[in-house]
């Protein structure tokens, strides 16, 4: 993992660039500091300001500050810049470990559900292995309408941390199981929150077993999966699903062992094949084979 203190990442969407904040963006980010609207949205908790501000030199004192916090290892407060603007108009703050913290101050005119959605689904893909999060917190209930998104990427209201303060959490699978395998359709019996009670697909330990035509089928031709076969896929609809063809297709192309290794390491690096009371998980937020095949190969 790279030390984030000594040299710290930039980051990139579609829309955004992430860098280190600058003393020299405080003229551009006074437009969210300066609106009441845009604080009112900020986690000040435990923190030595209320984060309102009127003047450059207060945003100034602000920024050495959080540089000065950065230098000692404490947090990231990254600069949010538009690409189509190219200039700040809000700031991240992440820092991992077992217990992190995630903090998202953007303009009034960027809280949109596209915006932040995009700044979760990189803390979510990225961020929470670079930073290694354990259990990623952020406080919504300052900010209900971001809220349907949080619990789309996976996080669930904390029932511990700052009990009452309106806190959701994101937490890492421990599922990883390489013996459970690989289902025969191309689902992750390895990785499935499932599994604890399960002995896998190929274990005959499926309660779909009777019904599911990928294991009879295998079972019957004495296949270990269903992307051997000549029909494959054969129009089964689970065979149709993104991921389970995204899973096949890598399997028939690196081994079927490398895939349950990376599905592993994603594990360890905060990937959730299943979120918390969901058969859905980071691996179905990708629209194309292309998209998934990258991710599972970035940690390579």
């Amino acid at each position: 993992m790279m030390d984030i203190y000594k040299h710290c990442p930039e980051y990139e969407t579609p829309d955004f660039r992430l860098r280190l904040v600058r003393l020299e963006d405080a003229e551009s980010l006074l437009e969210c500091y300066s609106d009441r609207e845009a604080v009112s949205k900020a986690n000040t908790d435990n923190c030595t300001s209320d984060f309102y501000y009127t003047s450059i030199e207060q945003m100034e004192g602000c920024i050495r500050f959080w540089l000065a916090e950065y230098q000692k290892g404490y947090y990231v407060r990254f600069a949010v810049i538009p690409k189509k603007e190219n200039r700040a108009i809000g700031t991240m703050e992440i820092f991992g470990g077992e217990t992190g913290v995630l903090r998202i101050d953007i303009a009034s005119r960027y809280e949109k559900e596209c915006y932040i959605e995009e700044l979760l689904r990189l803390v979510v893909l990225q961020m929470i292995r670079d930073f290694g999060a354990g259990s990623l917190k952020v406080k919504a209930d300052n900010t209900p309408g971001r809220i349907p998104l949080l619990e789309k990427y996976g996080f669930v209201p904390s029932e511990t941390f700052r009990s009452g303060m309106g806190y959701y959490e994101r937490s890492r699978g421990n599922f990883f199981d390489p013996a459970k395998g690989m289902a025969y359709c191309g689902l992750a019996c390895c990785v499935c929150s499932e599994n604890k009670g399960c002995a896998g697909c190929r274990n005959d330990g499926c309660k779909g077993k009777d019904w599911c035509k990928s294991y009879s089928c295998c079972k019957g031709d004495g296949k270990e999966n269903c992307w051997e076969c000549e029909k494959y896929p054969c129009g089964y609809p689970m065979l149709e699903k993104p991921r389970v063809r995204a899973f096949a297709e890598y399997a028939k192309t690196y081994g079927e062992q490398e895939l349950i290794s990376i599905l592993g390491q994603k594990e360890e690096n905060g990937a959730l094949y299943h979120y918390p009371g969901k058969l859905t998980g980071d691996y179905d937020l990708f629209q194309t084979q292309e998209e998934l095949f990258r991710f599972l190969r970035e940690d390579m």
